[in-house]
């Protein structure tokens, strides 16, 4: 653990830095706001909050939590606010913003949703927490600083009752930051991220669901992410799930929507051993959702 801890020093203190990745929440379809502004309204008012923690048992591993609340719609349009935290080790990285999105009925089942995210960029980053092998002053740690950068998002989603998809930018802003001290020059980059969703929705009886939905993301300097999900829904009361990631994770998830007001789900991924990277720790994610306005069924 102690060389993993100097290997994070090392990186933090060299003299390029490249776009950090934001993470990807098993249950995106819940969190979908993070990732399109489009998608706010699109699944009724509700404040919902996810929690994942990834790399299980190693210590200071990444931990991401999301926090994300949307409005009733009004006039075909709705509001939402959406925060992301992602911390490893000593730095915390994350997005807060507001989120507008509007309704244009395409036909009786058919919508189509144009959104737009403004807010901010902020990284924080502790170095009383670093194990440092000396005391001595270090020019390229007084280097590092906190910061946080304004980010404009935009997206589109097109819902059915037989599907979805949505493609987005949570932000096109490409930040970079610079800074000079004593000679020792350090930069960064916030570069877009682009999402692609989609999702189907097949009966297979009077109450069941076939659903599957995957989750695309691009952004440069890093490798193509992709998630694929298959779901079961019961009832519209359970869900229960598999998925396979490109980098080569299979997860399993369970989804509880049987009360009026909550739901509650919780996902399990694990790496394949076969792969030759170098750290396959399991992650365990959770999703609680308080839904407002809800009509009893019955």
């Amino acid at each position: 653990m102690k060389n993993t801890k100097i290997v994070l020093i090392l990186l933090m203190a060299s003299a390029y830095g490249h776009a950090q990745q934001q993470p990807n929440f098993l249950f995106f379809e819940q969190n979908m706001g993070l990732y399109n502004p489009a998608a706010t309204g699109t699944q009724g008012s509700f404040a919902g909050i996810g929690y994942r923690a990834a790399w299980s048992g190693i210590e200071d591993a990444p931990r991401a939590t999301s926090f994300i609340y949307n409005t009733t719609e009004k006039n075909n349009a709705s509001w939402g606010f959406s925060y992301l935290s992602d911390q490893v080790y000593v730095e915390n990285q994350g997005v807060v913003s507001i989120d507008y999105s509007y309704k244009l009925q395409l036909s009786e089942n058919t919508k189509l949703f144009l959104g737009i995210k403004a807010g901010g960029i902020f990284n924080n980053i502790d170095l009383n927490k670093l194990n440092r092998i000396t005391q001595d002053s270090n020019e390229s740690l007084g280097n590092i600083d906190n910061y946080m950068n304004p980010a404009i998002g935009v997206g589109a989603f097109i819902q059915s009752k037989k599907f979805f998809a949505g493609i987005s930018v949570p932000n096109f802003l490409n930040s970079k930051r610079f800074k000079e001290s004593n000679g020792i020059a350090t930069t960064a980059t916030d570069k877009p991220h682009f999402y692609g969703t989609a999702g189907l929705s097949i009966p297979l009886g009077t109450n069941i669901l076939l659903r599957p939905m995957m989750l695309y993301r691009v952004v440069s300097d890093a490798p193509n992410q992709i998630t694929a999900l298959g779901q079961i829904e019961l009832k519209e009361q359970l869900s229960i799930g598999v998925g396979v990631s490109n980098n080569d994770y299979v997860s399993a998830m369970l989804l509880f929507k049987g009360m009026q007001r909550l739901d509650f789900g919780y996902g399990y991924e694990m790496g394949q051993r076969t792969s030759a990277t170098a750290l396959r720790a399991n992650t365990h994610e959770l999703i609680l959702r308080y839904k407002f306005g809800v009509v009893d069924k019955k």
